[in-house]
């Protein structure tokens, strides 16, 4: 049952401030609107690129490429490289970005004065600075990402202009494989630099064995023929490798001693392999240079940017149905915020929600102020004037609510009463009809044949006497300020409208209200007043104006507290209904009453009920 009441008084929360609700979301898909139409739509624009991990030689082309760990954080570092300020420096560059509006930073004041106090020589500082900071605006356009896990790289550039879009996107994709291959090139040459040195080494080296040998054959000129022949020899044994070498006689037979032969074939075999590694230096250098001009690259492009058809931003349809909610929750909270805290109370069941206390009825509006009625009087004469109209029933509600809220706490019939009843009225602030209330009530009692006596503790502000048209008396007063009691019956008024038994007040010159209301005197008046009528009603000051009406409230039965219709704070209101509770004897209820609710200001979704209109008067 709890959360049915719960669902009831959410559901009536948001049909009371339905137009708050509506009202801040339309505002909020306003400001949407407004701020989707202002803002520029920018276009971007996406080329696709592959990126091939494996190795590429066109002078080995029978190579194998091979998978490796290592291509996923290949193509990782191929992203970075994209989106280096390298790259996109040259697309600056090429693009002449610097000159172009929307990337070129805008000058400033300073910027002028500086100009200015150069006599109009540029500098190349000057023109580095306007292409860094060209370039880190253009940084916030560019952006490339991995396609997942697969070899796939998008680079995109966002443009006012979707013909920018796409030819920065293949620019910056174009040059981006041009540095691959210019990286590729410079490293082919790199190396080919570093073996050019190691091939003049190796050219000198042969050279030096070259000429070590020729001077020894110069220096061994008559033994030449000697040296062929075992040179013939020894590359004869050196090429049969299961027969012996020369033997000694056959050796013998040269004229040529073993250690010139032995020294000419160190140093033949010394040329030889510096020959050989000359010729291999010589080829890989050869290789290099055709690989300098042989490089592809790594990556290529697979599709073209091209002109997109919508704009990447704003998403309007994307934004607007994201702000539709945003603005839903806003204008929820609007509702509540002015329910419970901010605006005033338009609804009989606001009432009970926000100050947790019965509503006994709600009192509607009625035309015209007091002082434009004859001799003075309220709206309080509707009671006799109209005893039939909505006003009056509403009266009658409040009088009906009162007796339920007594016979709850105390099940004895009237007629078996030994005392009377004290019923307090009261409100948050000034100006919220509880006079006119309070003495409605009491004509009210009166009419239905009870005892009745209405006694204004209002001593700040009394009014009572306007109401019933008689002069205000300081009898009351004087006997609060401890004057000699003149006894009940000389400081009774009569209404001769209603016969109604009134105790008028005085405004005093001298004491605070509330030393006069906390008195024993007060106390002994109402109690000799329970014993000669059966309902006393006591019209008090605010609660948030005075503090009189908290120590009267411990001597009340019941305390009606006044609630004026789109105009009470809700924060005043609680505050008071807080003090009230904390005032009034244990059990003592209080019971809410929604004054001066006004129909023709309040839009409605439900029918207005049309028994009021039926039986009023």
């Amino acid at each position: 049952m709890s959360d049915i009441a719960d669902l009831r008084m959410i559901s009536g929360l948001l049909r009371r401030q339905i137009w708050v609700v509506f009202a801040t979301a339309a505002a909020i898909l306003s400001l949407t609107a407004i701020a989707l139409i202002l803002l520029t739509p920018r276009y971007t624009a996406q080329a696709l690129v592959v990126v091939d991990t494996s190795a590429k030689n066109l002078l080995a082309p029978e190579s194998a490429a091979i998978a490796s760990a290592s291509d996923n954080a290949r193509v990782e570092g191929e992203v970075r490289i994209a989106q280096s300020d390298a790259v996109l420096l040259d697309v600056v560059r090429e693009g002449k970005l610097a000159d172009d509006t929307e990337f070129a930073p805008q000058p400033t004041y300073f910027d002028l004065i500086v100009t200015l106090a150069r006599l109009g020589h540029a500098s190349s500082g000057a023109t580095d600075v306007a292409e860094r900071e060209t370039l880190a605006s253009f940084k916030e356009a560019v952006r490339v990402r991995r396609e997942g896990l697969t070899y796939l790289i998008t680079v995109g550039v966002t443009s006012r202009d979707a013909g920018k879009a796409a030819l920065l996107a293949n620019l910056v994709a174009s040059v981006y494989v041009r540095h691959q291959i210019d990286a590729k090139v410079a490293g082919t040459i790199a190396a080919r630099n570093s073996l050019q040195a190691r091939v003049s080494a190796a050219k000198d080296s042969l050279a030096s064995h070259e000429g070590r040998l020729d001077a020894f054959l110069i220096a061994n000129a008559g033994m030449r023929d000697a040296f062929s022949n075992a040179d013939t020899g020894l590359r004869v044994a050196d090429a049969q490798f299961n027969q012996p070498a020369p033997s000694a006689a056959s050796a013998t037979q040269l004229p040529t001693p073993s250690e010139t032969l032995t020294q000419f074939y160190s140093l033949q075999q010394s040329a030889q392999i510096a020959r050989t590694q000359y010729q291999n230096l010589l080829t890989r250098l050869q290789d290099f240079e055709a690989q300098a001009s042989l490089q592809l690259a790594d990556s290529r492009v697979i599709s073209e940017a091209l002109p997109p058809i919508e704009p990447s931003y704003p998403r309007s349809l994307a934004i607007l149905g994201v702000m539709s909610v945003v603005a839903l929750g806003f204008g929820i909270g609007a509702g509540f915020l002015r329910e419970f805290f901010v605006g005033g109370f338009t609804g009989e069941d606001q009432v009970e929600a926000v100050l947790n206390i019965q509503l006994a009825s709600v009192v509607p509006h009625e035309e015209g102020g007091e002082l434009e009625r004859p001799h003075g009087r309220g709206l309080s004469d509707r009671i006799m004037a109209a005893p039939l109209s909505v006003f009056s029933e509403s009266i009658r509600r409040i009088r009906v609510s009162v007796e339920q809220a007594l016979l709850s706490r105390h099940p004895t019939l009237d007629d078996a009463r030994e005392e009377g009843i004290v019923i307090m009225v009261s409100s948050s602030l000034p100006g919220e009809g509880k006079s006119t209330l309070a003495t409605a009530l009491a004509r009210t009692y009166s009419l239905a044949g009870k005892r009745t006596l209405l006694i204004d503790c209002d001593l700040r502000k009394p009014s009572i006497h306007r109401h019933v048209d008689r002069e205000p008396t300081p009898a009351f007063v004087n006997l609060l300020r401890g004057e000699a009691d003149p006894g009940l019956a000389s400081m009774v008024a009569v209404d001769h409208a209603t016969n109604l038994s009134v105790i008028l007040g005085a405004r005093p010159a001298e004491f605070a209200t509330d030393e006069l209301l906390m008195s024993a005197r007060v106390r002994a008046l109402l109690s000799r007043a329970r014993l000669h009528f059966d309902y006393v009603v006591i019209d008090t000051p605010p609660v948030e104006a005075a503090v009189d009406a908290l120590y009267l409230a411990r001597l009340c039965d019941v305390a009606l507290f006044v609630v004026r219709w789109a105009r009470t704070p809700q924060n005043a209101a609680r505050k008071a209904v807080a003090a009230l509770k904390g005032n009034v004897p244990d059990g003592t209820p209080v019971i809410a009453v929604l004054n001066g609710q006004d129909q023709r200001h309040w839009f409605r979704f439900k029918a207005k009920p049309l028994w009021r209109a039926a039986y009023a008067g």
